[in-house]
């Protein structure tokens, strides 16, 4: 497992720029990923899994703390139980693909002096960015201390000192929706936010719907997004990885 897993999924507390190809962890690792756009899909992909997994080790503890030995098939109903079997096998299948995943990035250890100027503190402004469905259906409040947005108990966005979020927001290119054919000029924290909050969007399906119809050849994965080639004029849906492969071609 590579260490940018390791980081997304266990990490104590996760502290980002503004287009979170910078995340902290636990206060003092770097992670630096090289395409911004990807580095939200990553992190709004292991936000989702790590959601779902706390939701099923809760499940699983609370049936073991209230049910006896003898009780054990009787718990739950049989229809219950194949539903949770197979939300958890599908959540071990995409935790599986979200860890055999290859990306660029660039791992080191923060010194003292960039530990300390490393947040940028209480903001006088603190009204949330308005990215609806950035990172789900979490709801972005400013931080106290560190500065930025507050998403999750552990994941605090935009809160890192930063030379180049600046200009973050005018880092502007036409995209269309691969979901509502929406074709606008974009940052890439738009990109995401809107196809996470898309109405078109396929959602996660009732549980079962992946045991119920085969998996379509050409499904995008997660770590997937849209990409316009300017050399060739195509648009593709690649992985970052796929993104590096196919610009080489062009060289």
């Amino acid at each position: 497992m590579d260490s940018w897993v390791s980081l997304l999924l266990f990490s104590r507390s996760l502290d980002t720029n503004g287009d979170c190809s910078r995340l902290v962890a636990d206060g003092w690792l770097e992670l630096q990923l090289a395409d911004s756009e990807s580095a939200v899909g990553l992190l709004a992909a292991s936000l989702r899994l790590r959601a779902r997994w706390e939701q099923v080790l809760a499940r699983q503890l609370a049936r073991q703390a209230r049910r006896r030995p003898e009780e054990e098939e009787e718990d739950e109903d049989e229809e219950e139980a194949a539903v949770h079997r197979r939300e958890e096998a599908a959540l071990s299948r995409e935790l599986l693909r979200f860890a055999a995943s290859q990306v660029p990035y660039s791992l080191r250890r923060l010194m003292g002096l960039e530990i300390q100027n490393l947040y940028v503190g209480p903001q006088t402004i603190t009204a949330a960015p308005s990215l609806p469905g950035l990172f789900g259906s979490s709801t972005l409040s400013p931080h106290p201390t560190k500065g930025g947005y507050a998403v999750t108990d552990f994941l605090t966005y935009n809160c890192l000192t930063s030379d180049t979020d600046l200009y973050s927001d005018c880092l502007r290119t036409f995209w269309t929706c691969p979901h509502c054919g929406l074709h606008a000029p974009l940052t890439p924290l738009e990109r995401v936010a809107h196809e996470n909050s898309c109405p078109q969007a396929p959602q996660d399906g009732a549980p079962g719907a992946e045991e119920a119809a085969p998996e379509p050849p050409q499904k995008a994965s997660a770590l997937q997004r849209p990409y316009h080639c300017e050399a060739c004029q195509q648009d593709f849906l690649f992985t970052p990885t796929e993104v590096l492969r196919h610009r080489r071609q062009h060289v």
